[in-house]
């Protein structure tokens, strides 16, 4: 596609060099080798894209967008390589948002998939992927041609693969529209996270229904301050959108006034009035009051933000103008989430339960529901992933040694950070209760570990925390394979 035809939309630019040139790549990677490639300059949190336009054009690229006009000799002098006079042949495009521009640009790029979607995009700091899939299930249900974007992966037809973040860079998101578009998808069901919001990763995108499922305190170590991050989320919301958000969050009040069109669920000032809940390991019901009519919903998922997150769906498929009462009776097929509260074993002995709880909020609703629905002892394997908010793990350490009889404390993530620190951090926080304390730095040694107390113990739960259905280990830099689901699954096996 021409340069020029990728700058349609995008706002105020000034351009240096042809905008005629043929581009037939995108990449904000100067490492991706492509020929005609559009090189992105992206600021990040450690580095600057300004400093690899010298790579990238050695790698296919004839065409940059940077925020600023980058001079031959300046970039070439960072780089320590004077040989090869580069950007001075090549064109440059400068924006004041390279975020906002990108976005404009892949959507063009992909002639424009998300406007032939009905995009609904569910934001929130916990049960954004557990909702995500519920939507997509129950449209699937409603015989839609439906997409899921989130944490567990891309999902569409017979089409799946992993995801390394909640919400796909520009680039990728709207080569993932296209992929759809191609499928003849209607429907498209994607998480947006805080920082898909902060970094415009969504923007240029018309979505059909915005959905908050609730605000808790969440990547301090990145906004800072909760007033912060709320701000971010509820930047989300407009005055034009149709907004689906949870009654019962504090921060409803502030949506449903920029949102004149917003649907409420919860247990009080609701168009999806919760009541009568009743919760056991495996098993769910309650009842639901929408305009003066009475349903009786039964869930094989467990615990009650399960509840909150059914009901949730339910007034999605309202928002698209879809017969929501269809669903009601077929809910019980939907009998797991993987990674969220997945009972991946049960015996008289003992259970073990999968669950992604990895902040402190999602980890109380989660140990919470255990022991609402279960007498047993519990023993949970956790830890806290490294390069993250570290202030939350005493906490987490102190709240995991109040609700649980036995903490092993292991690897999640650890990233650059020593494993055996993270884990000391949160043990002080154990200390601080009557709970029996292991650390284990071995995530599949842990597991063992909780299995051999059960066996003795009896009447016990395994709860195995944070990881949920992720397939990886980040340590260091690298993605190191690892499942929770093969380690319990081997480690019983043995």
């Amino acid at each position: 596609m021409k340069l020029y035809e990728l700058l349609s939309d995008v706002g105020e630019y000034q351009i240096f060099g042809q905008n005629n040139v043929n581009i037939e790549n995108l990449s904000q990677n100067s490492k991706k080798a492509a020929k005609n490639m559009l090189f992105f300059c992206i600021n990040g949190t450690k580095t600057n894209g300004n400093f690899y336009i010298d790579e990238a054009v050695k790698n296919g690229a004839i065409a940059v967008l940077s925020d600023k006009f980058i001079q031959p000799k300046e970039i070439n002098t960072k780089l320590k390589n004077t040989e090869n006079d580069y950007c001075g042949s090549i064109t440059q495009i400068i924006v004041p948002n390279v975020r906002k521009a990108m976005a404009k640009i892949c959507a063009n790029f992909y002639h424009n998939p998300q406007k032939k979607l009905k995009i609904v995009g569910v934001t929130g700091t916990s049960g954004k992927s557990s909702t995500s899939f519920l939507i997509y299930e129950m449209l699937r249900l409603e015989n839609k041609k439906v997409g899921l974007i989130g944490t567990s992966g891309i999902y569409f037809e017979n089409y799946q693969y992993d995801l390394n973040m909640t919400t796909p860079d520009s680039i990728d998101l709207f080569e993932i529209f296209s992929k759809m578009v191609k499928y003849s998808i209607e429907y498209c069901v994607m998480e947006v996270s805080a920082h898909a919001i902060f970094f415009d990763k969504i923007y240029g995108i018309d979505f059909a229904v915005k959905v908050l499922t609730n605000i808790k305190s969440d990547h301090l170590d990145f906004f800072k301050t909760r007033s912060n991050y709320e701000k971010v989320k509820l930047s989300f919301f407009n005055k034009e959108c149709t907004a689906v958000i949870n009654s019962d969050d504090k921060i409803s009040k502030k949506i449903s006034k920029n949102c004149p069109k917003s649907i409420k669920f919860g247990e009080k000032c609701a168009n999806f009035l919760i009541s009568n809940i009743k919760c056991e390991l495996g098993e769910t019901s309650f009842q639901l009051k929408f305009h003066d009519e009475i349903y009786t919903i039964n869930s094989l998922l467990t615990g009650k933000f399960n509840v909150w997150n059914i009901t949730c769906a339910l007034a999605v498929l309202y928002a698209l103008n879809l017969d929501f009462q269809n669903v009601i009776p077929m809910i019980k097929s939907i009998h797991k989430i993987d990674g969220r509260f997945d009972v991946v074993f049960k015996s008289n002995g003992f259970n073990v339960v999968i669950d992604y709880a990895h902040t402190y909020d999602s980890l109380e609703n989660f140990l919470n529901s255990v022991n609402s629905v279960s007498q047993n002892i519990n023993i949970i394997v956790f830890g806290a992933p490294g390069e993250r908010d570290s202030t939350k793990r005493f906490p987490m350490g102190e709240l995991a040694g109040e609700l649980c009889d036995v903490v092993i404390l292991t690897t999640d993530n650890p990233a650059s950070e020593n494993p055996r620190r993270i884990m000391f951090e949160m043990e002080q926080g154990v200390k601080e209760t009557k709970a029996q304390c292991f650390l284990i730095e071995n995530r599949k040694k842990a597991i063992k570990k909780a299995i051999k107390i059960a066996k003795k113990a009896k009447n016990c739960n395994i709860l195995v925390v944070g990881k949920g259905a992720e397939t990886y280990q980040i340590v260091g830099d690298k993605h190191v394979p690892y499942s929770d689901y093969i380690a319990v699954y081997d480690c019983l096996s043995e």
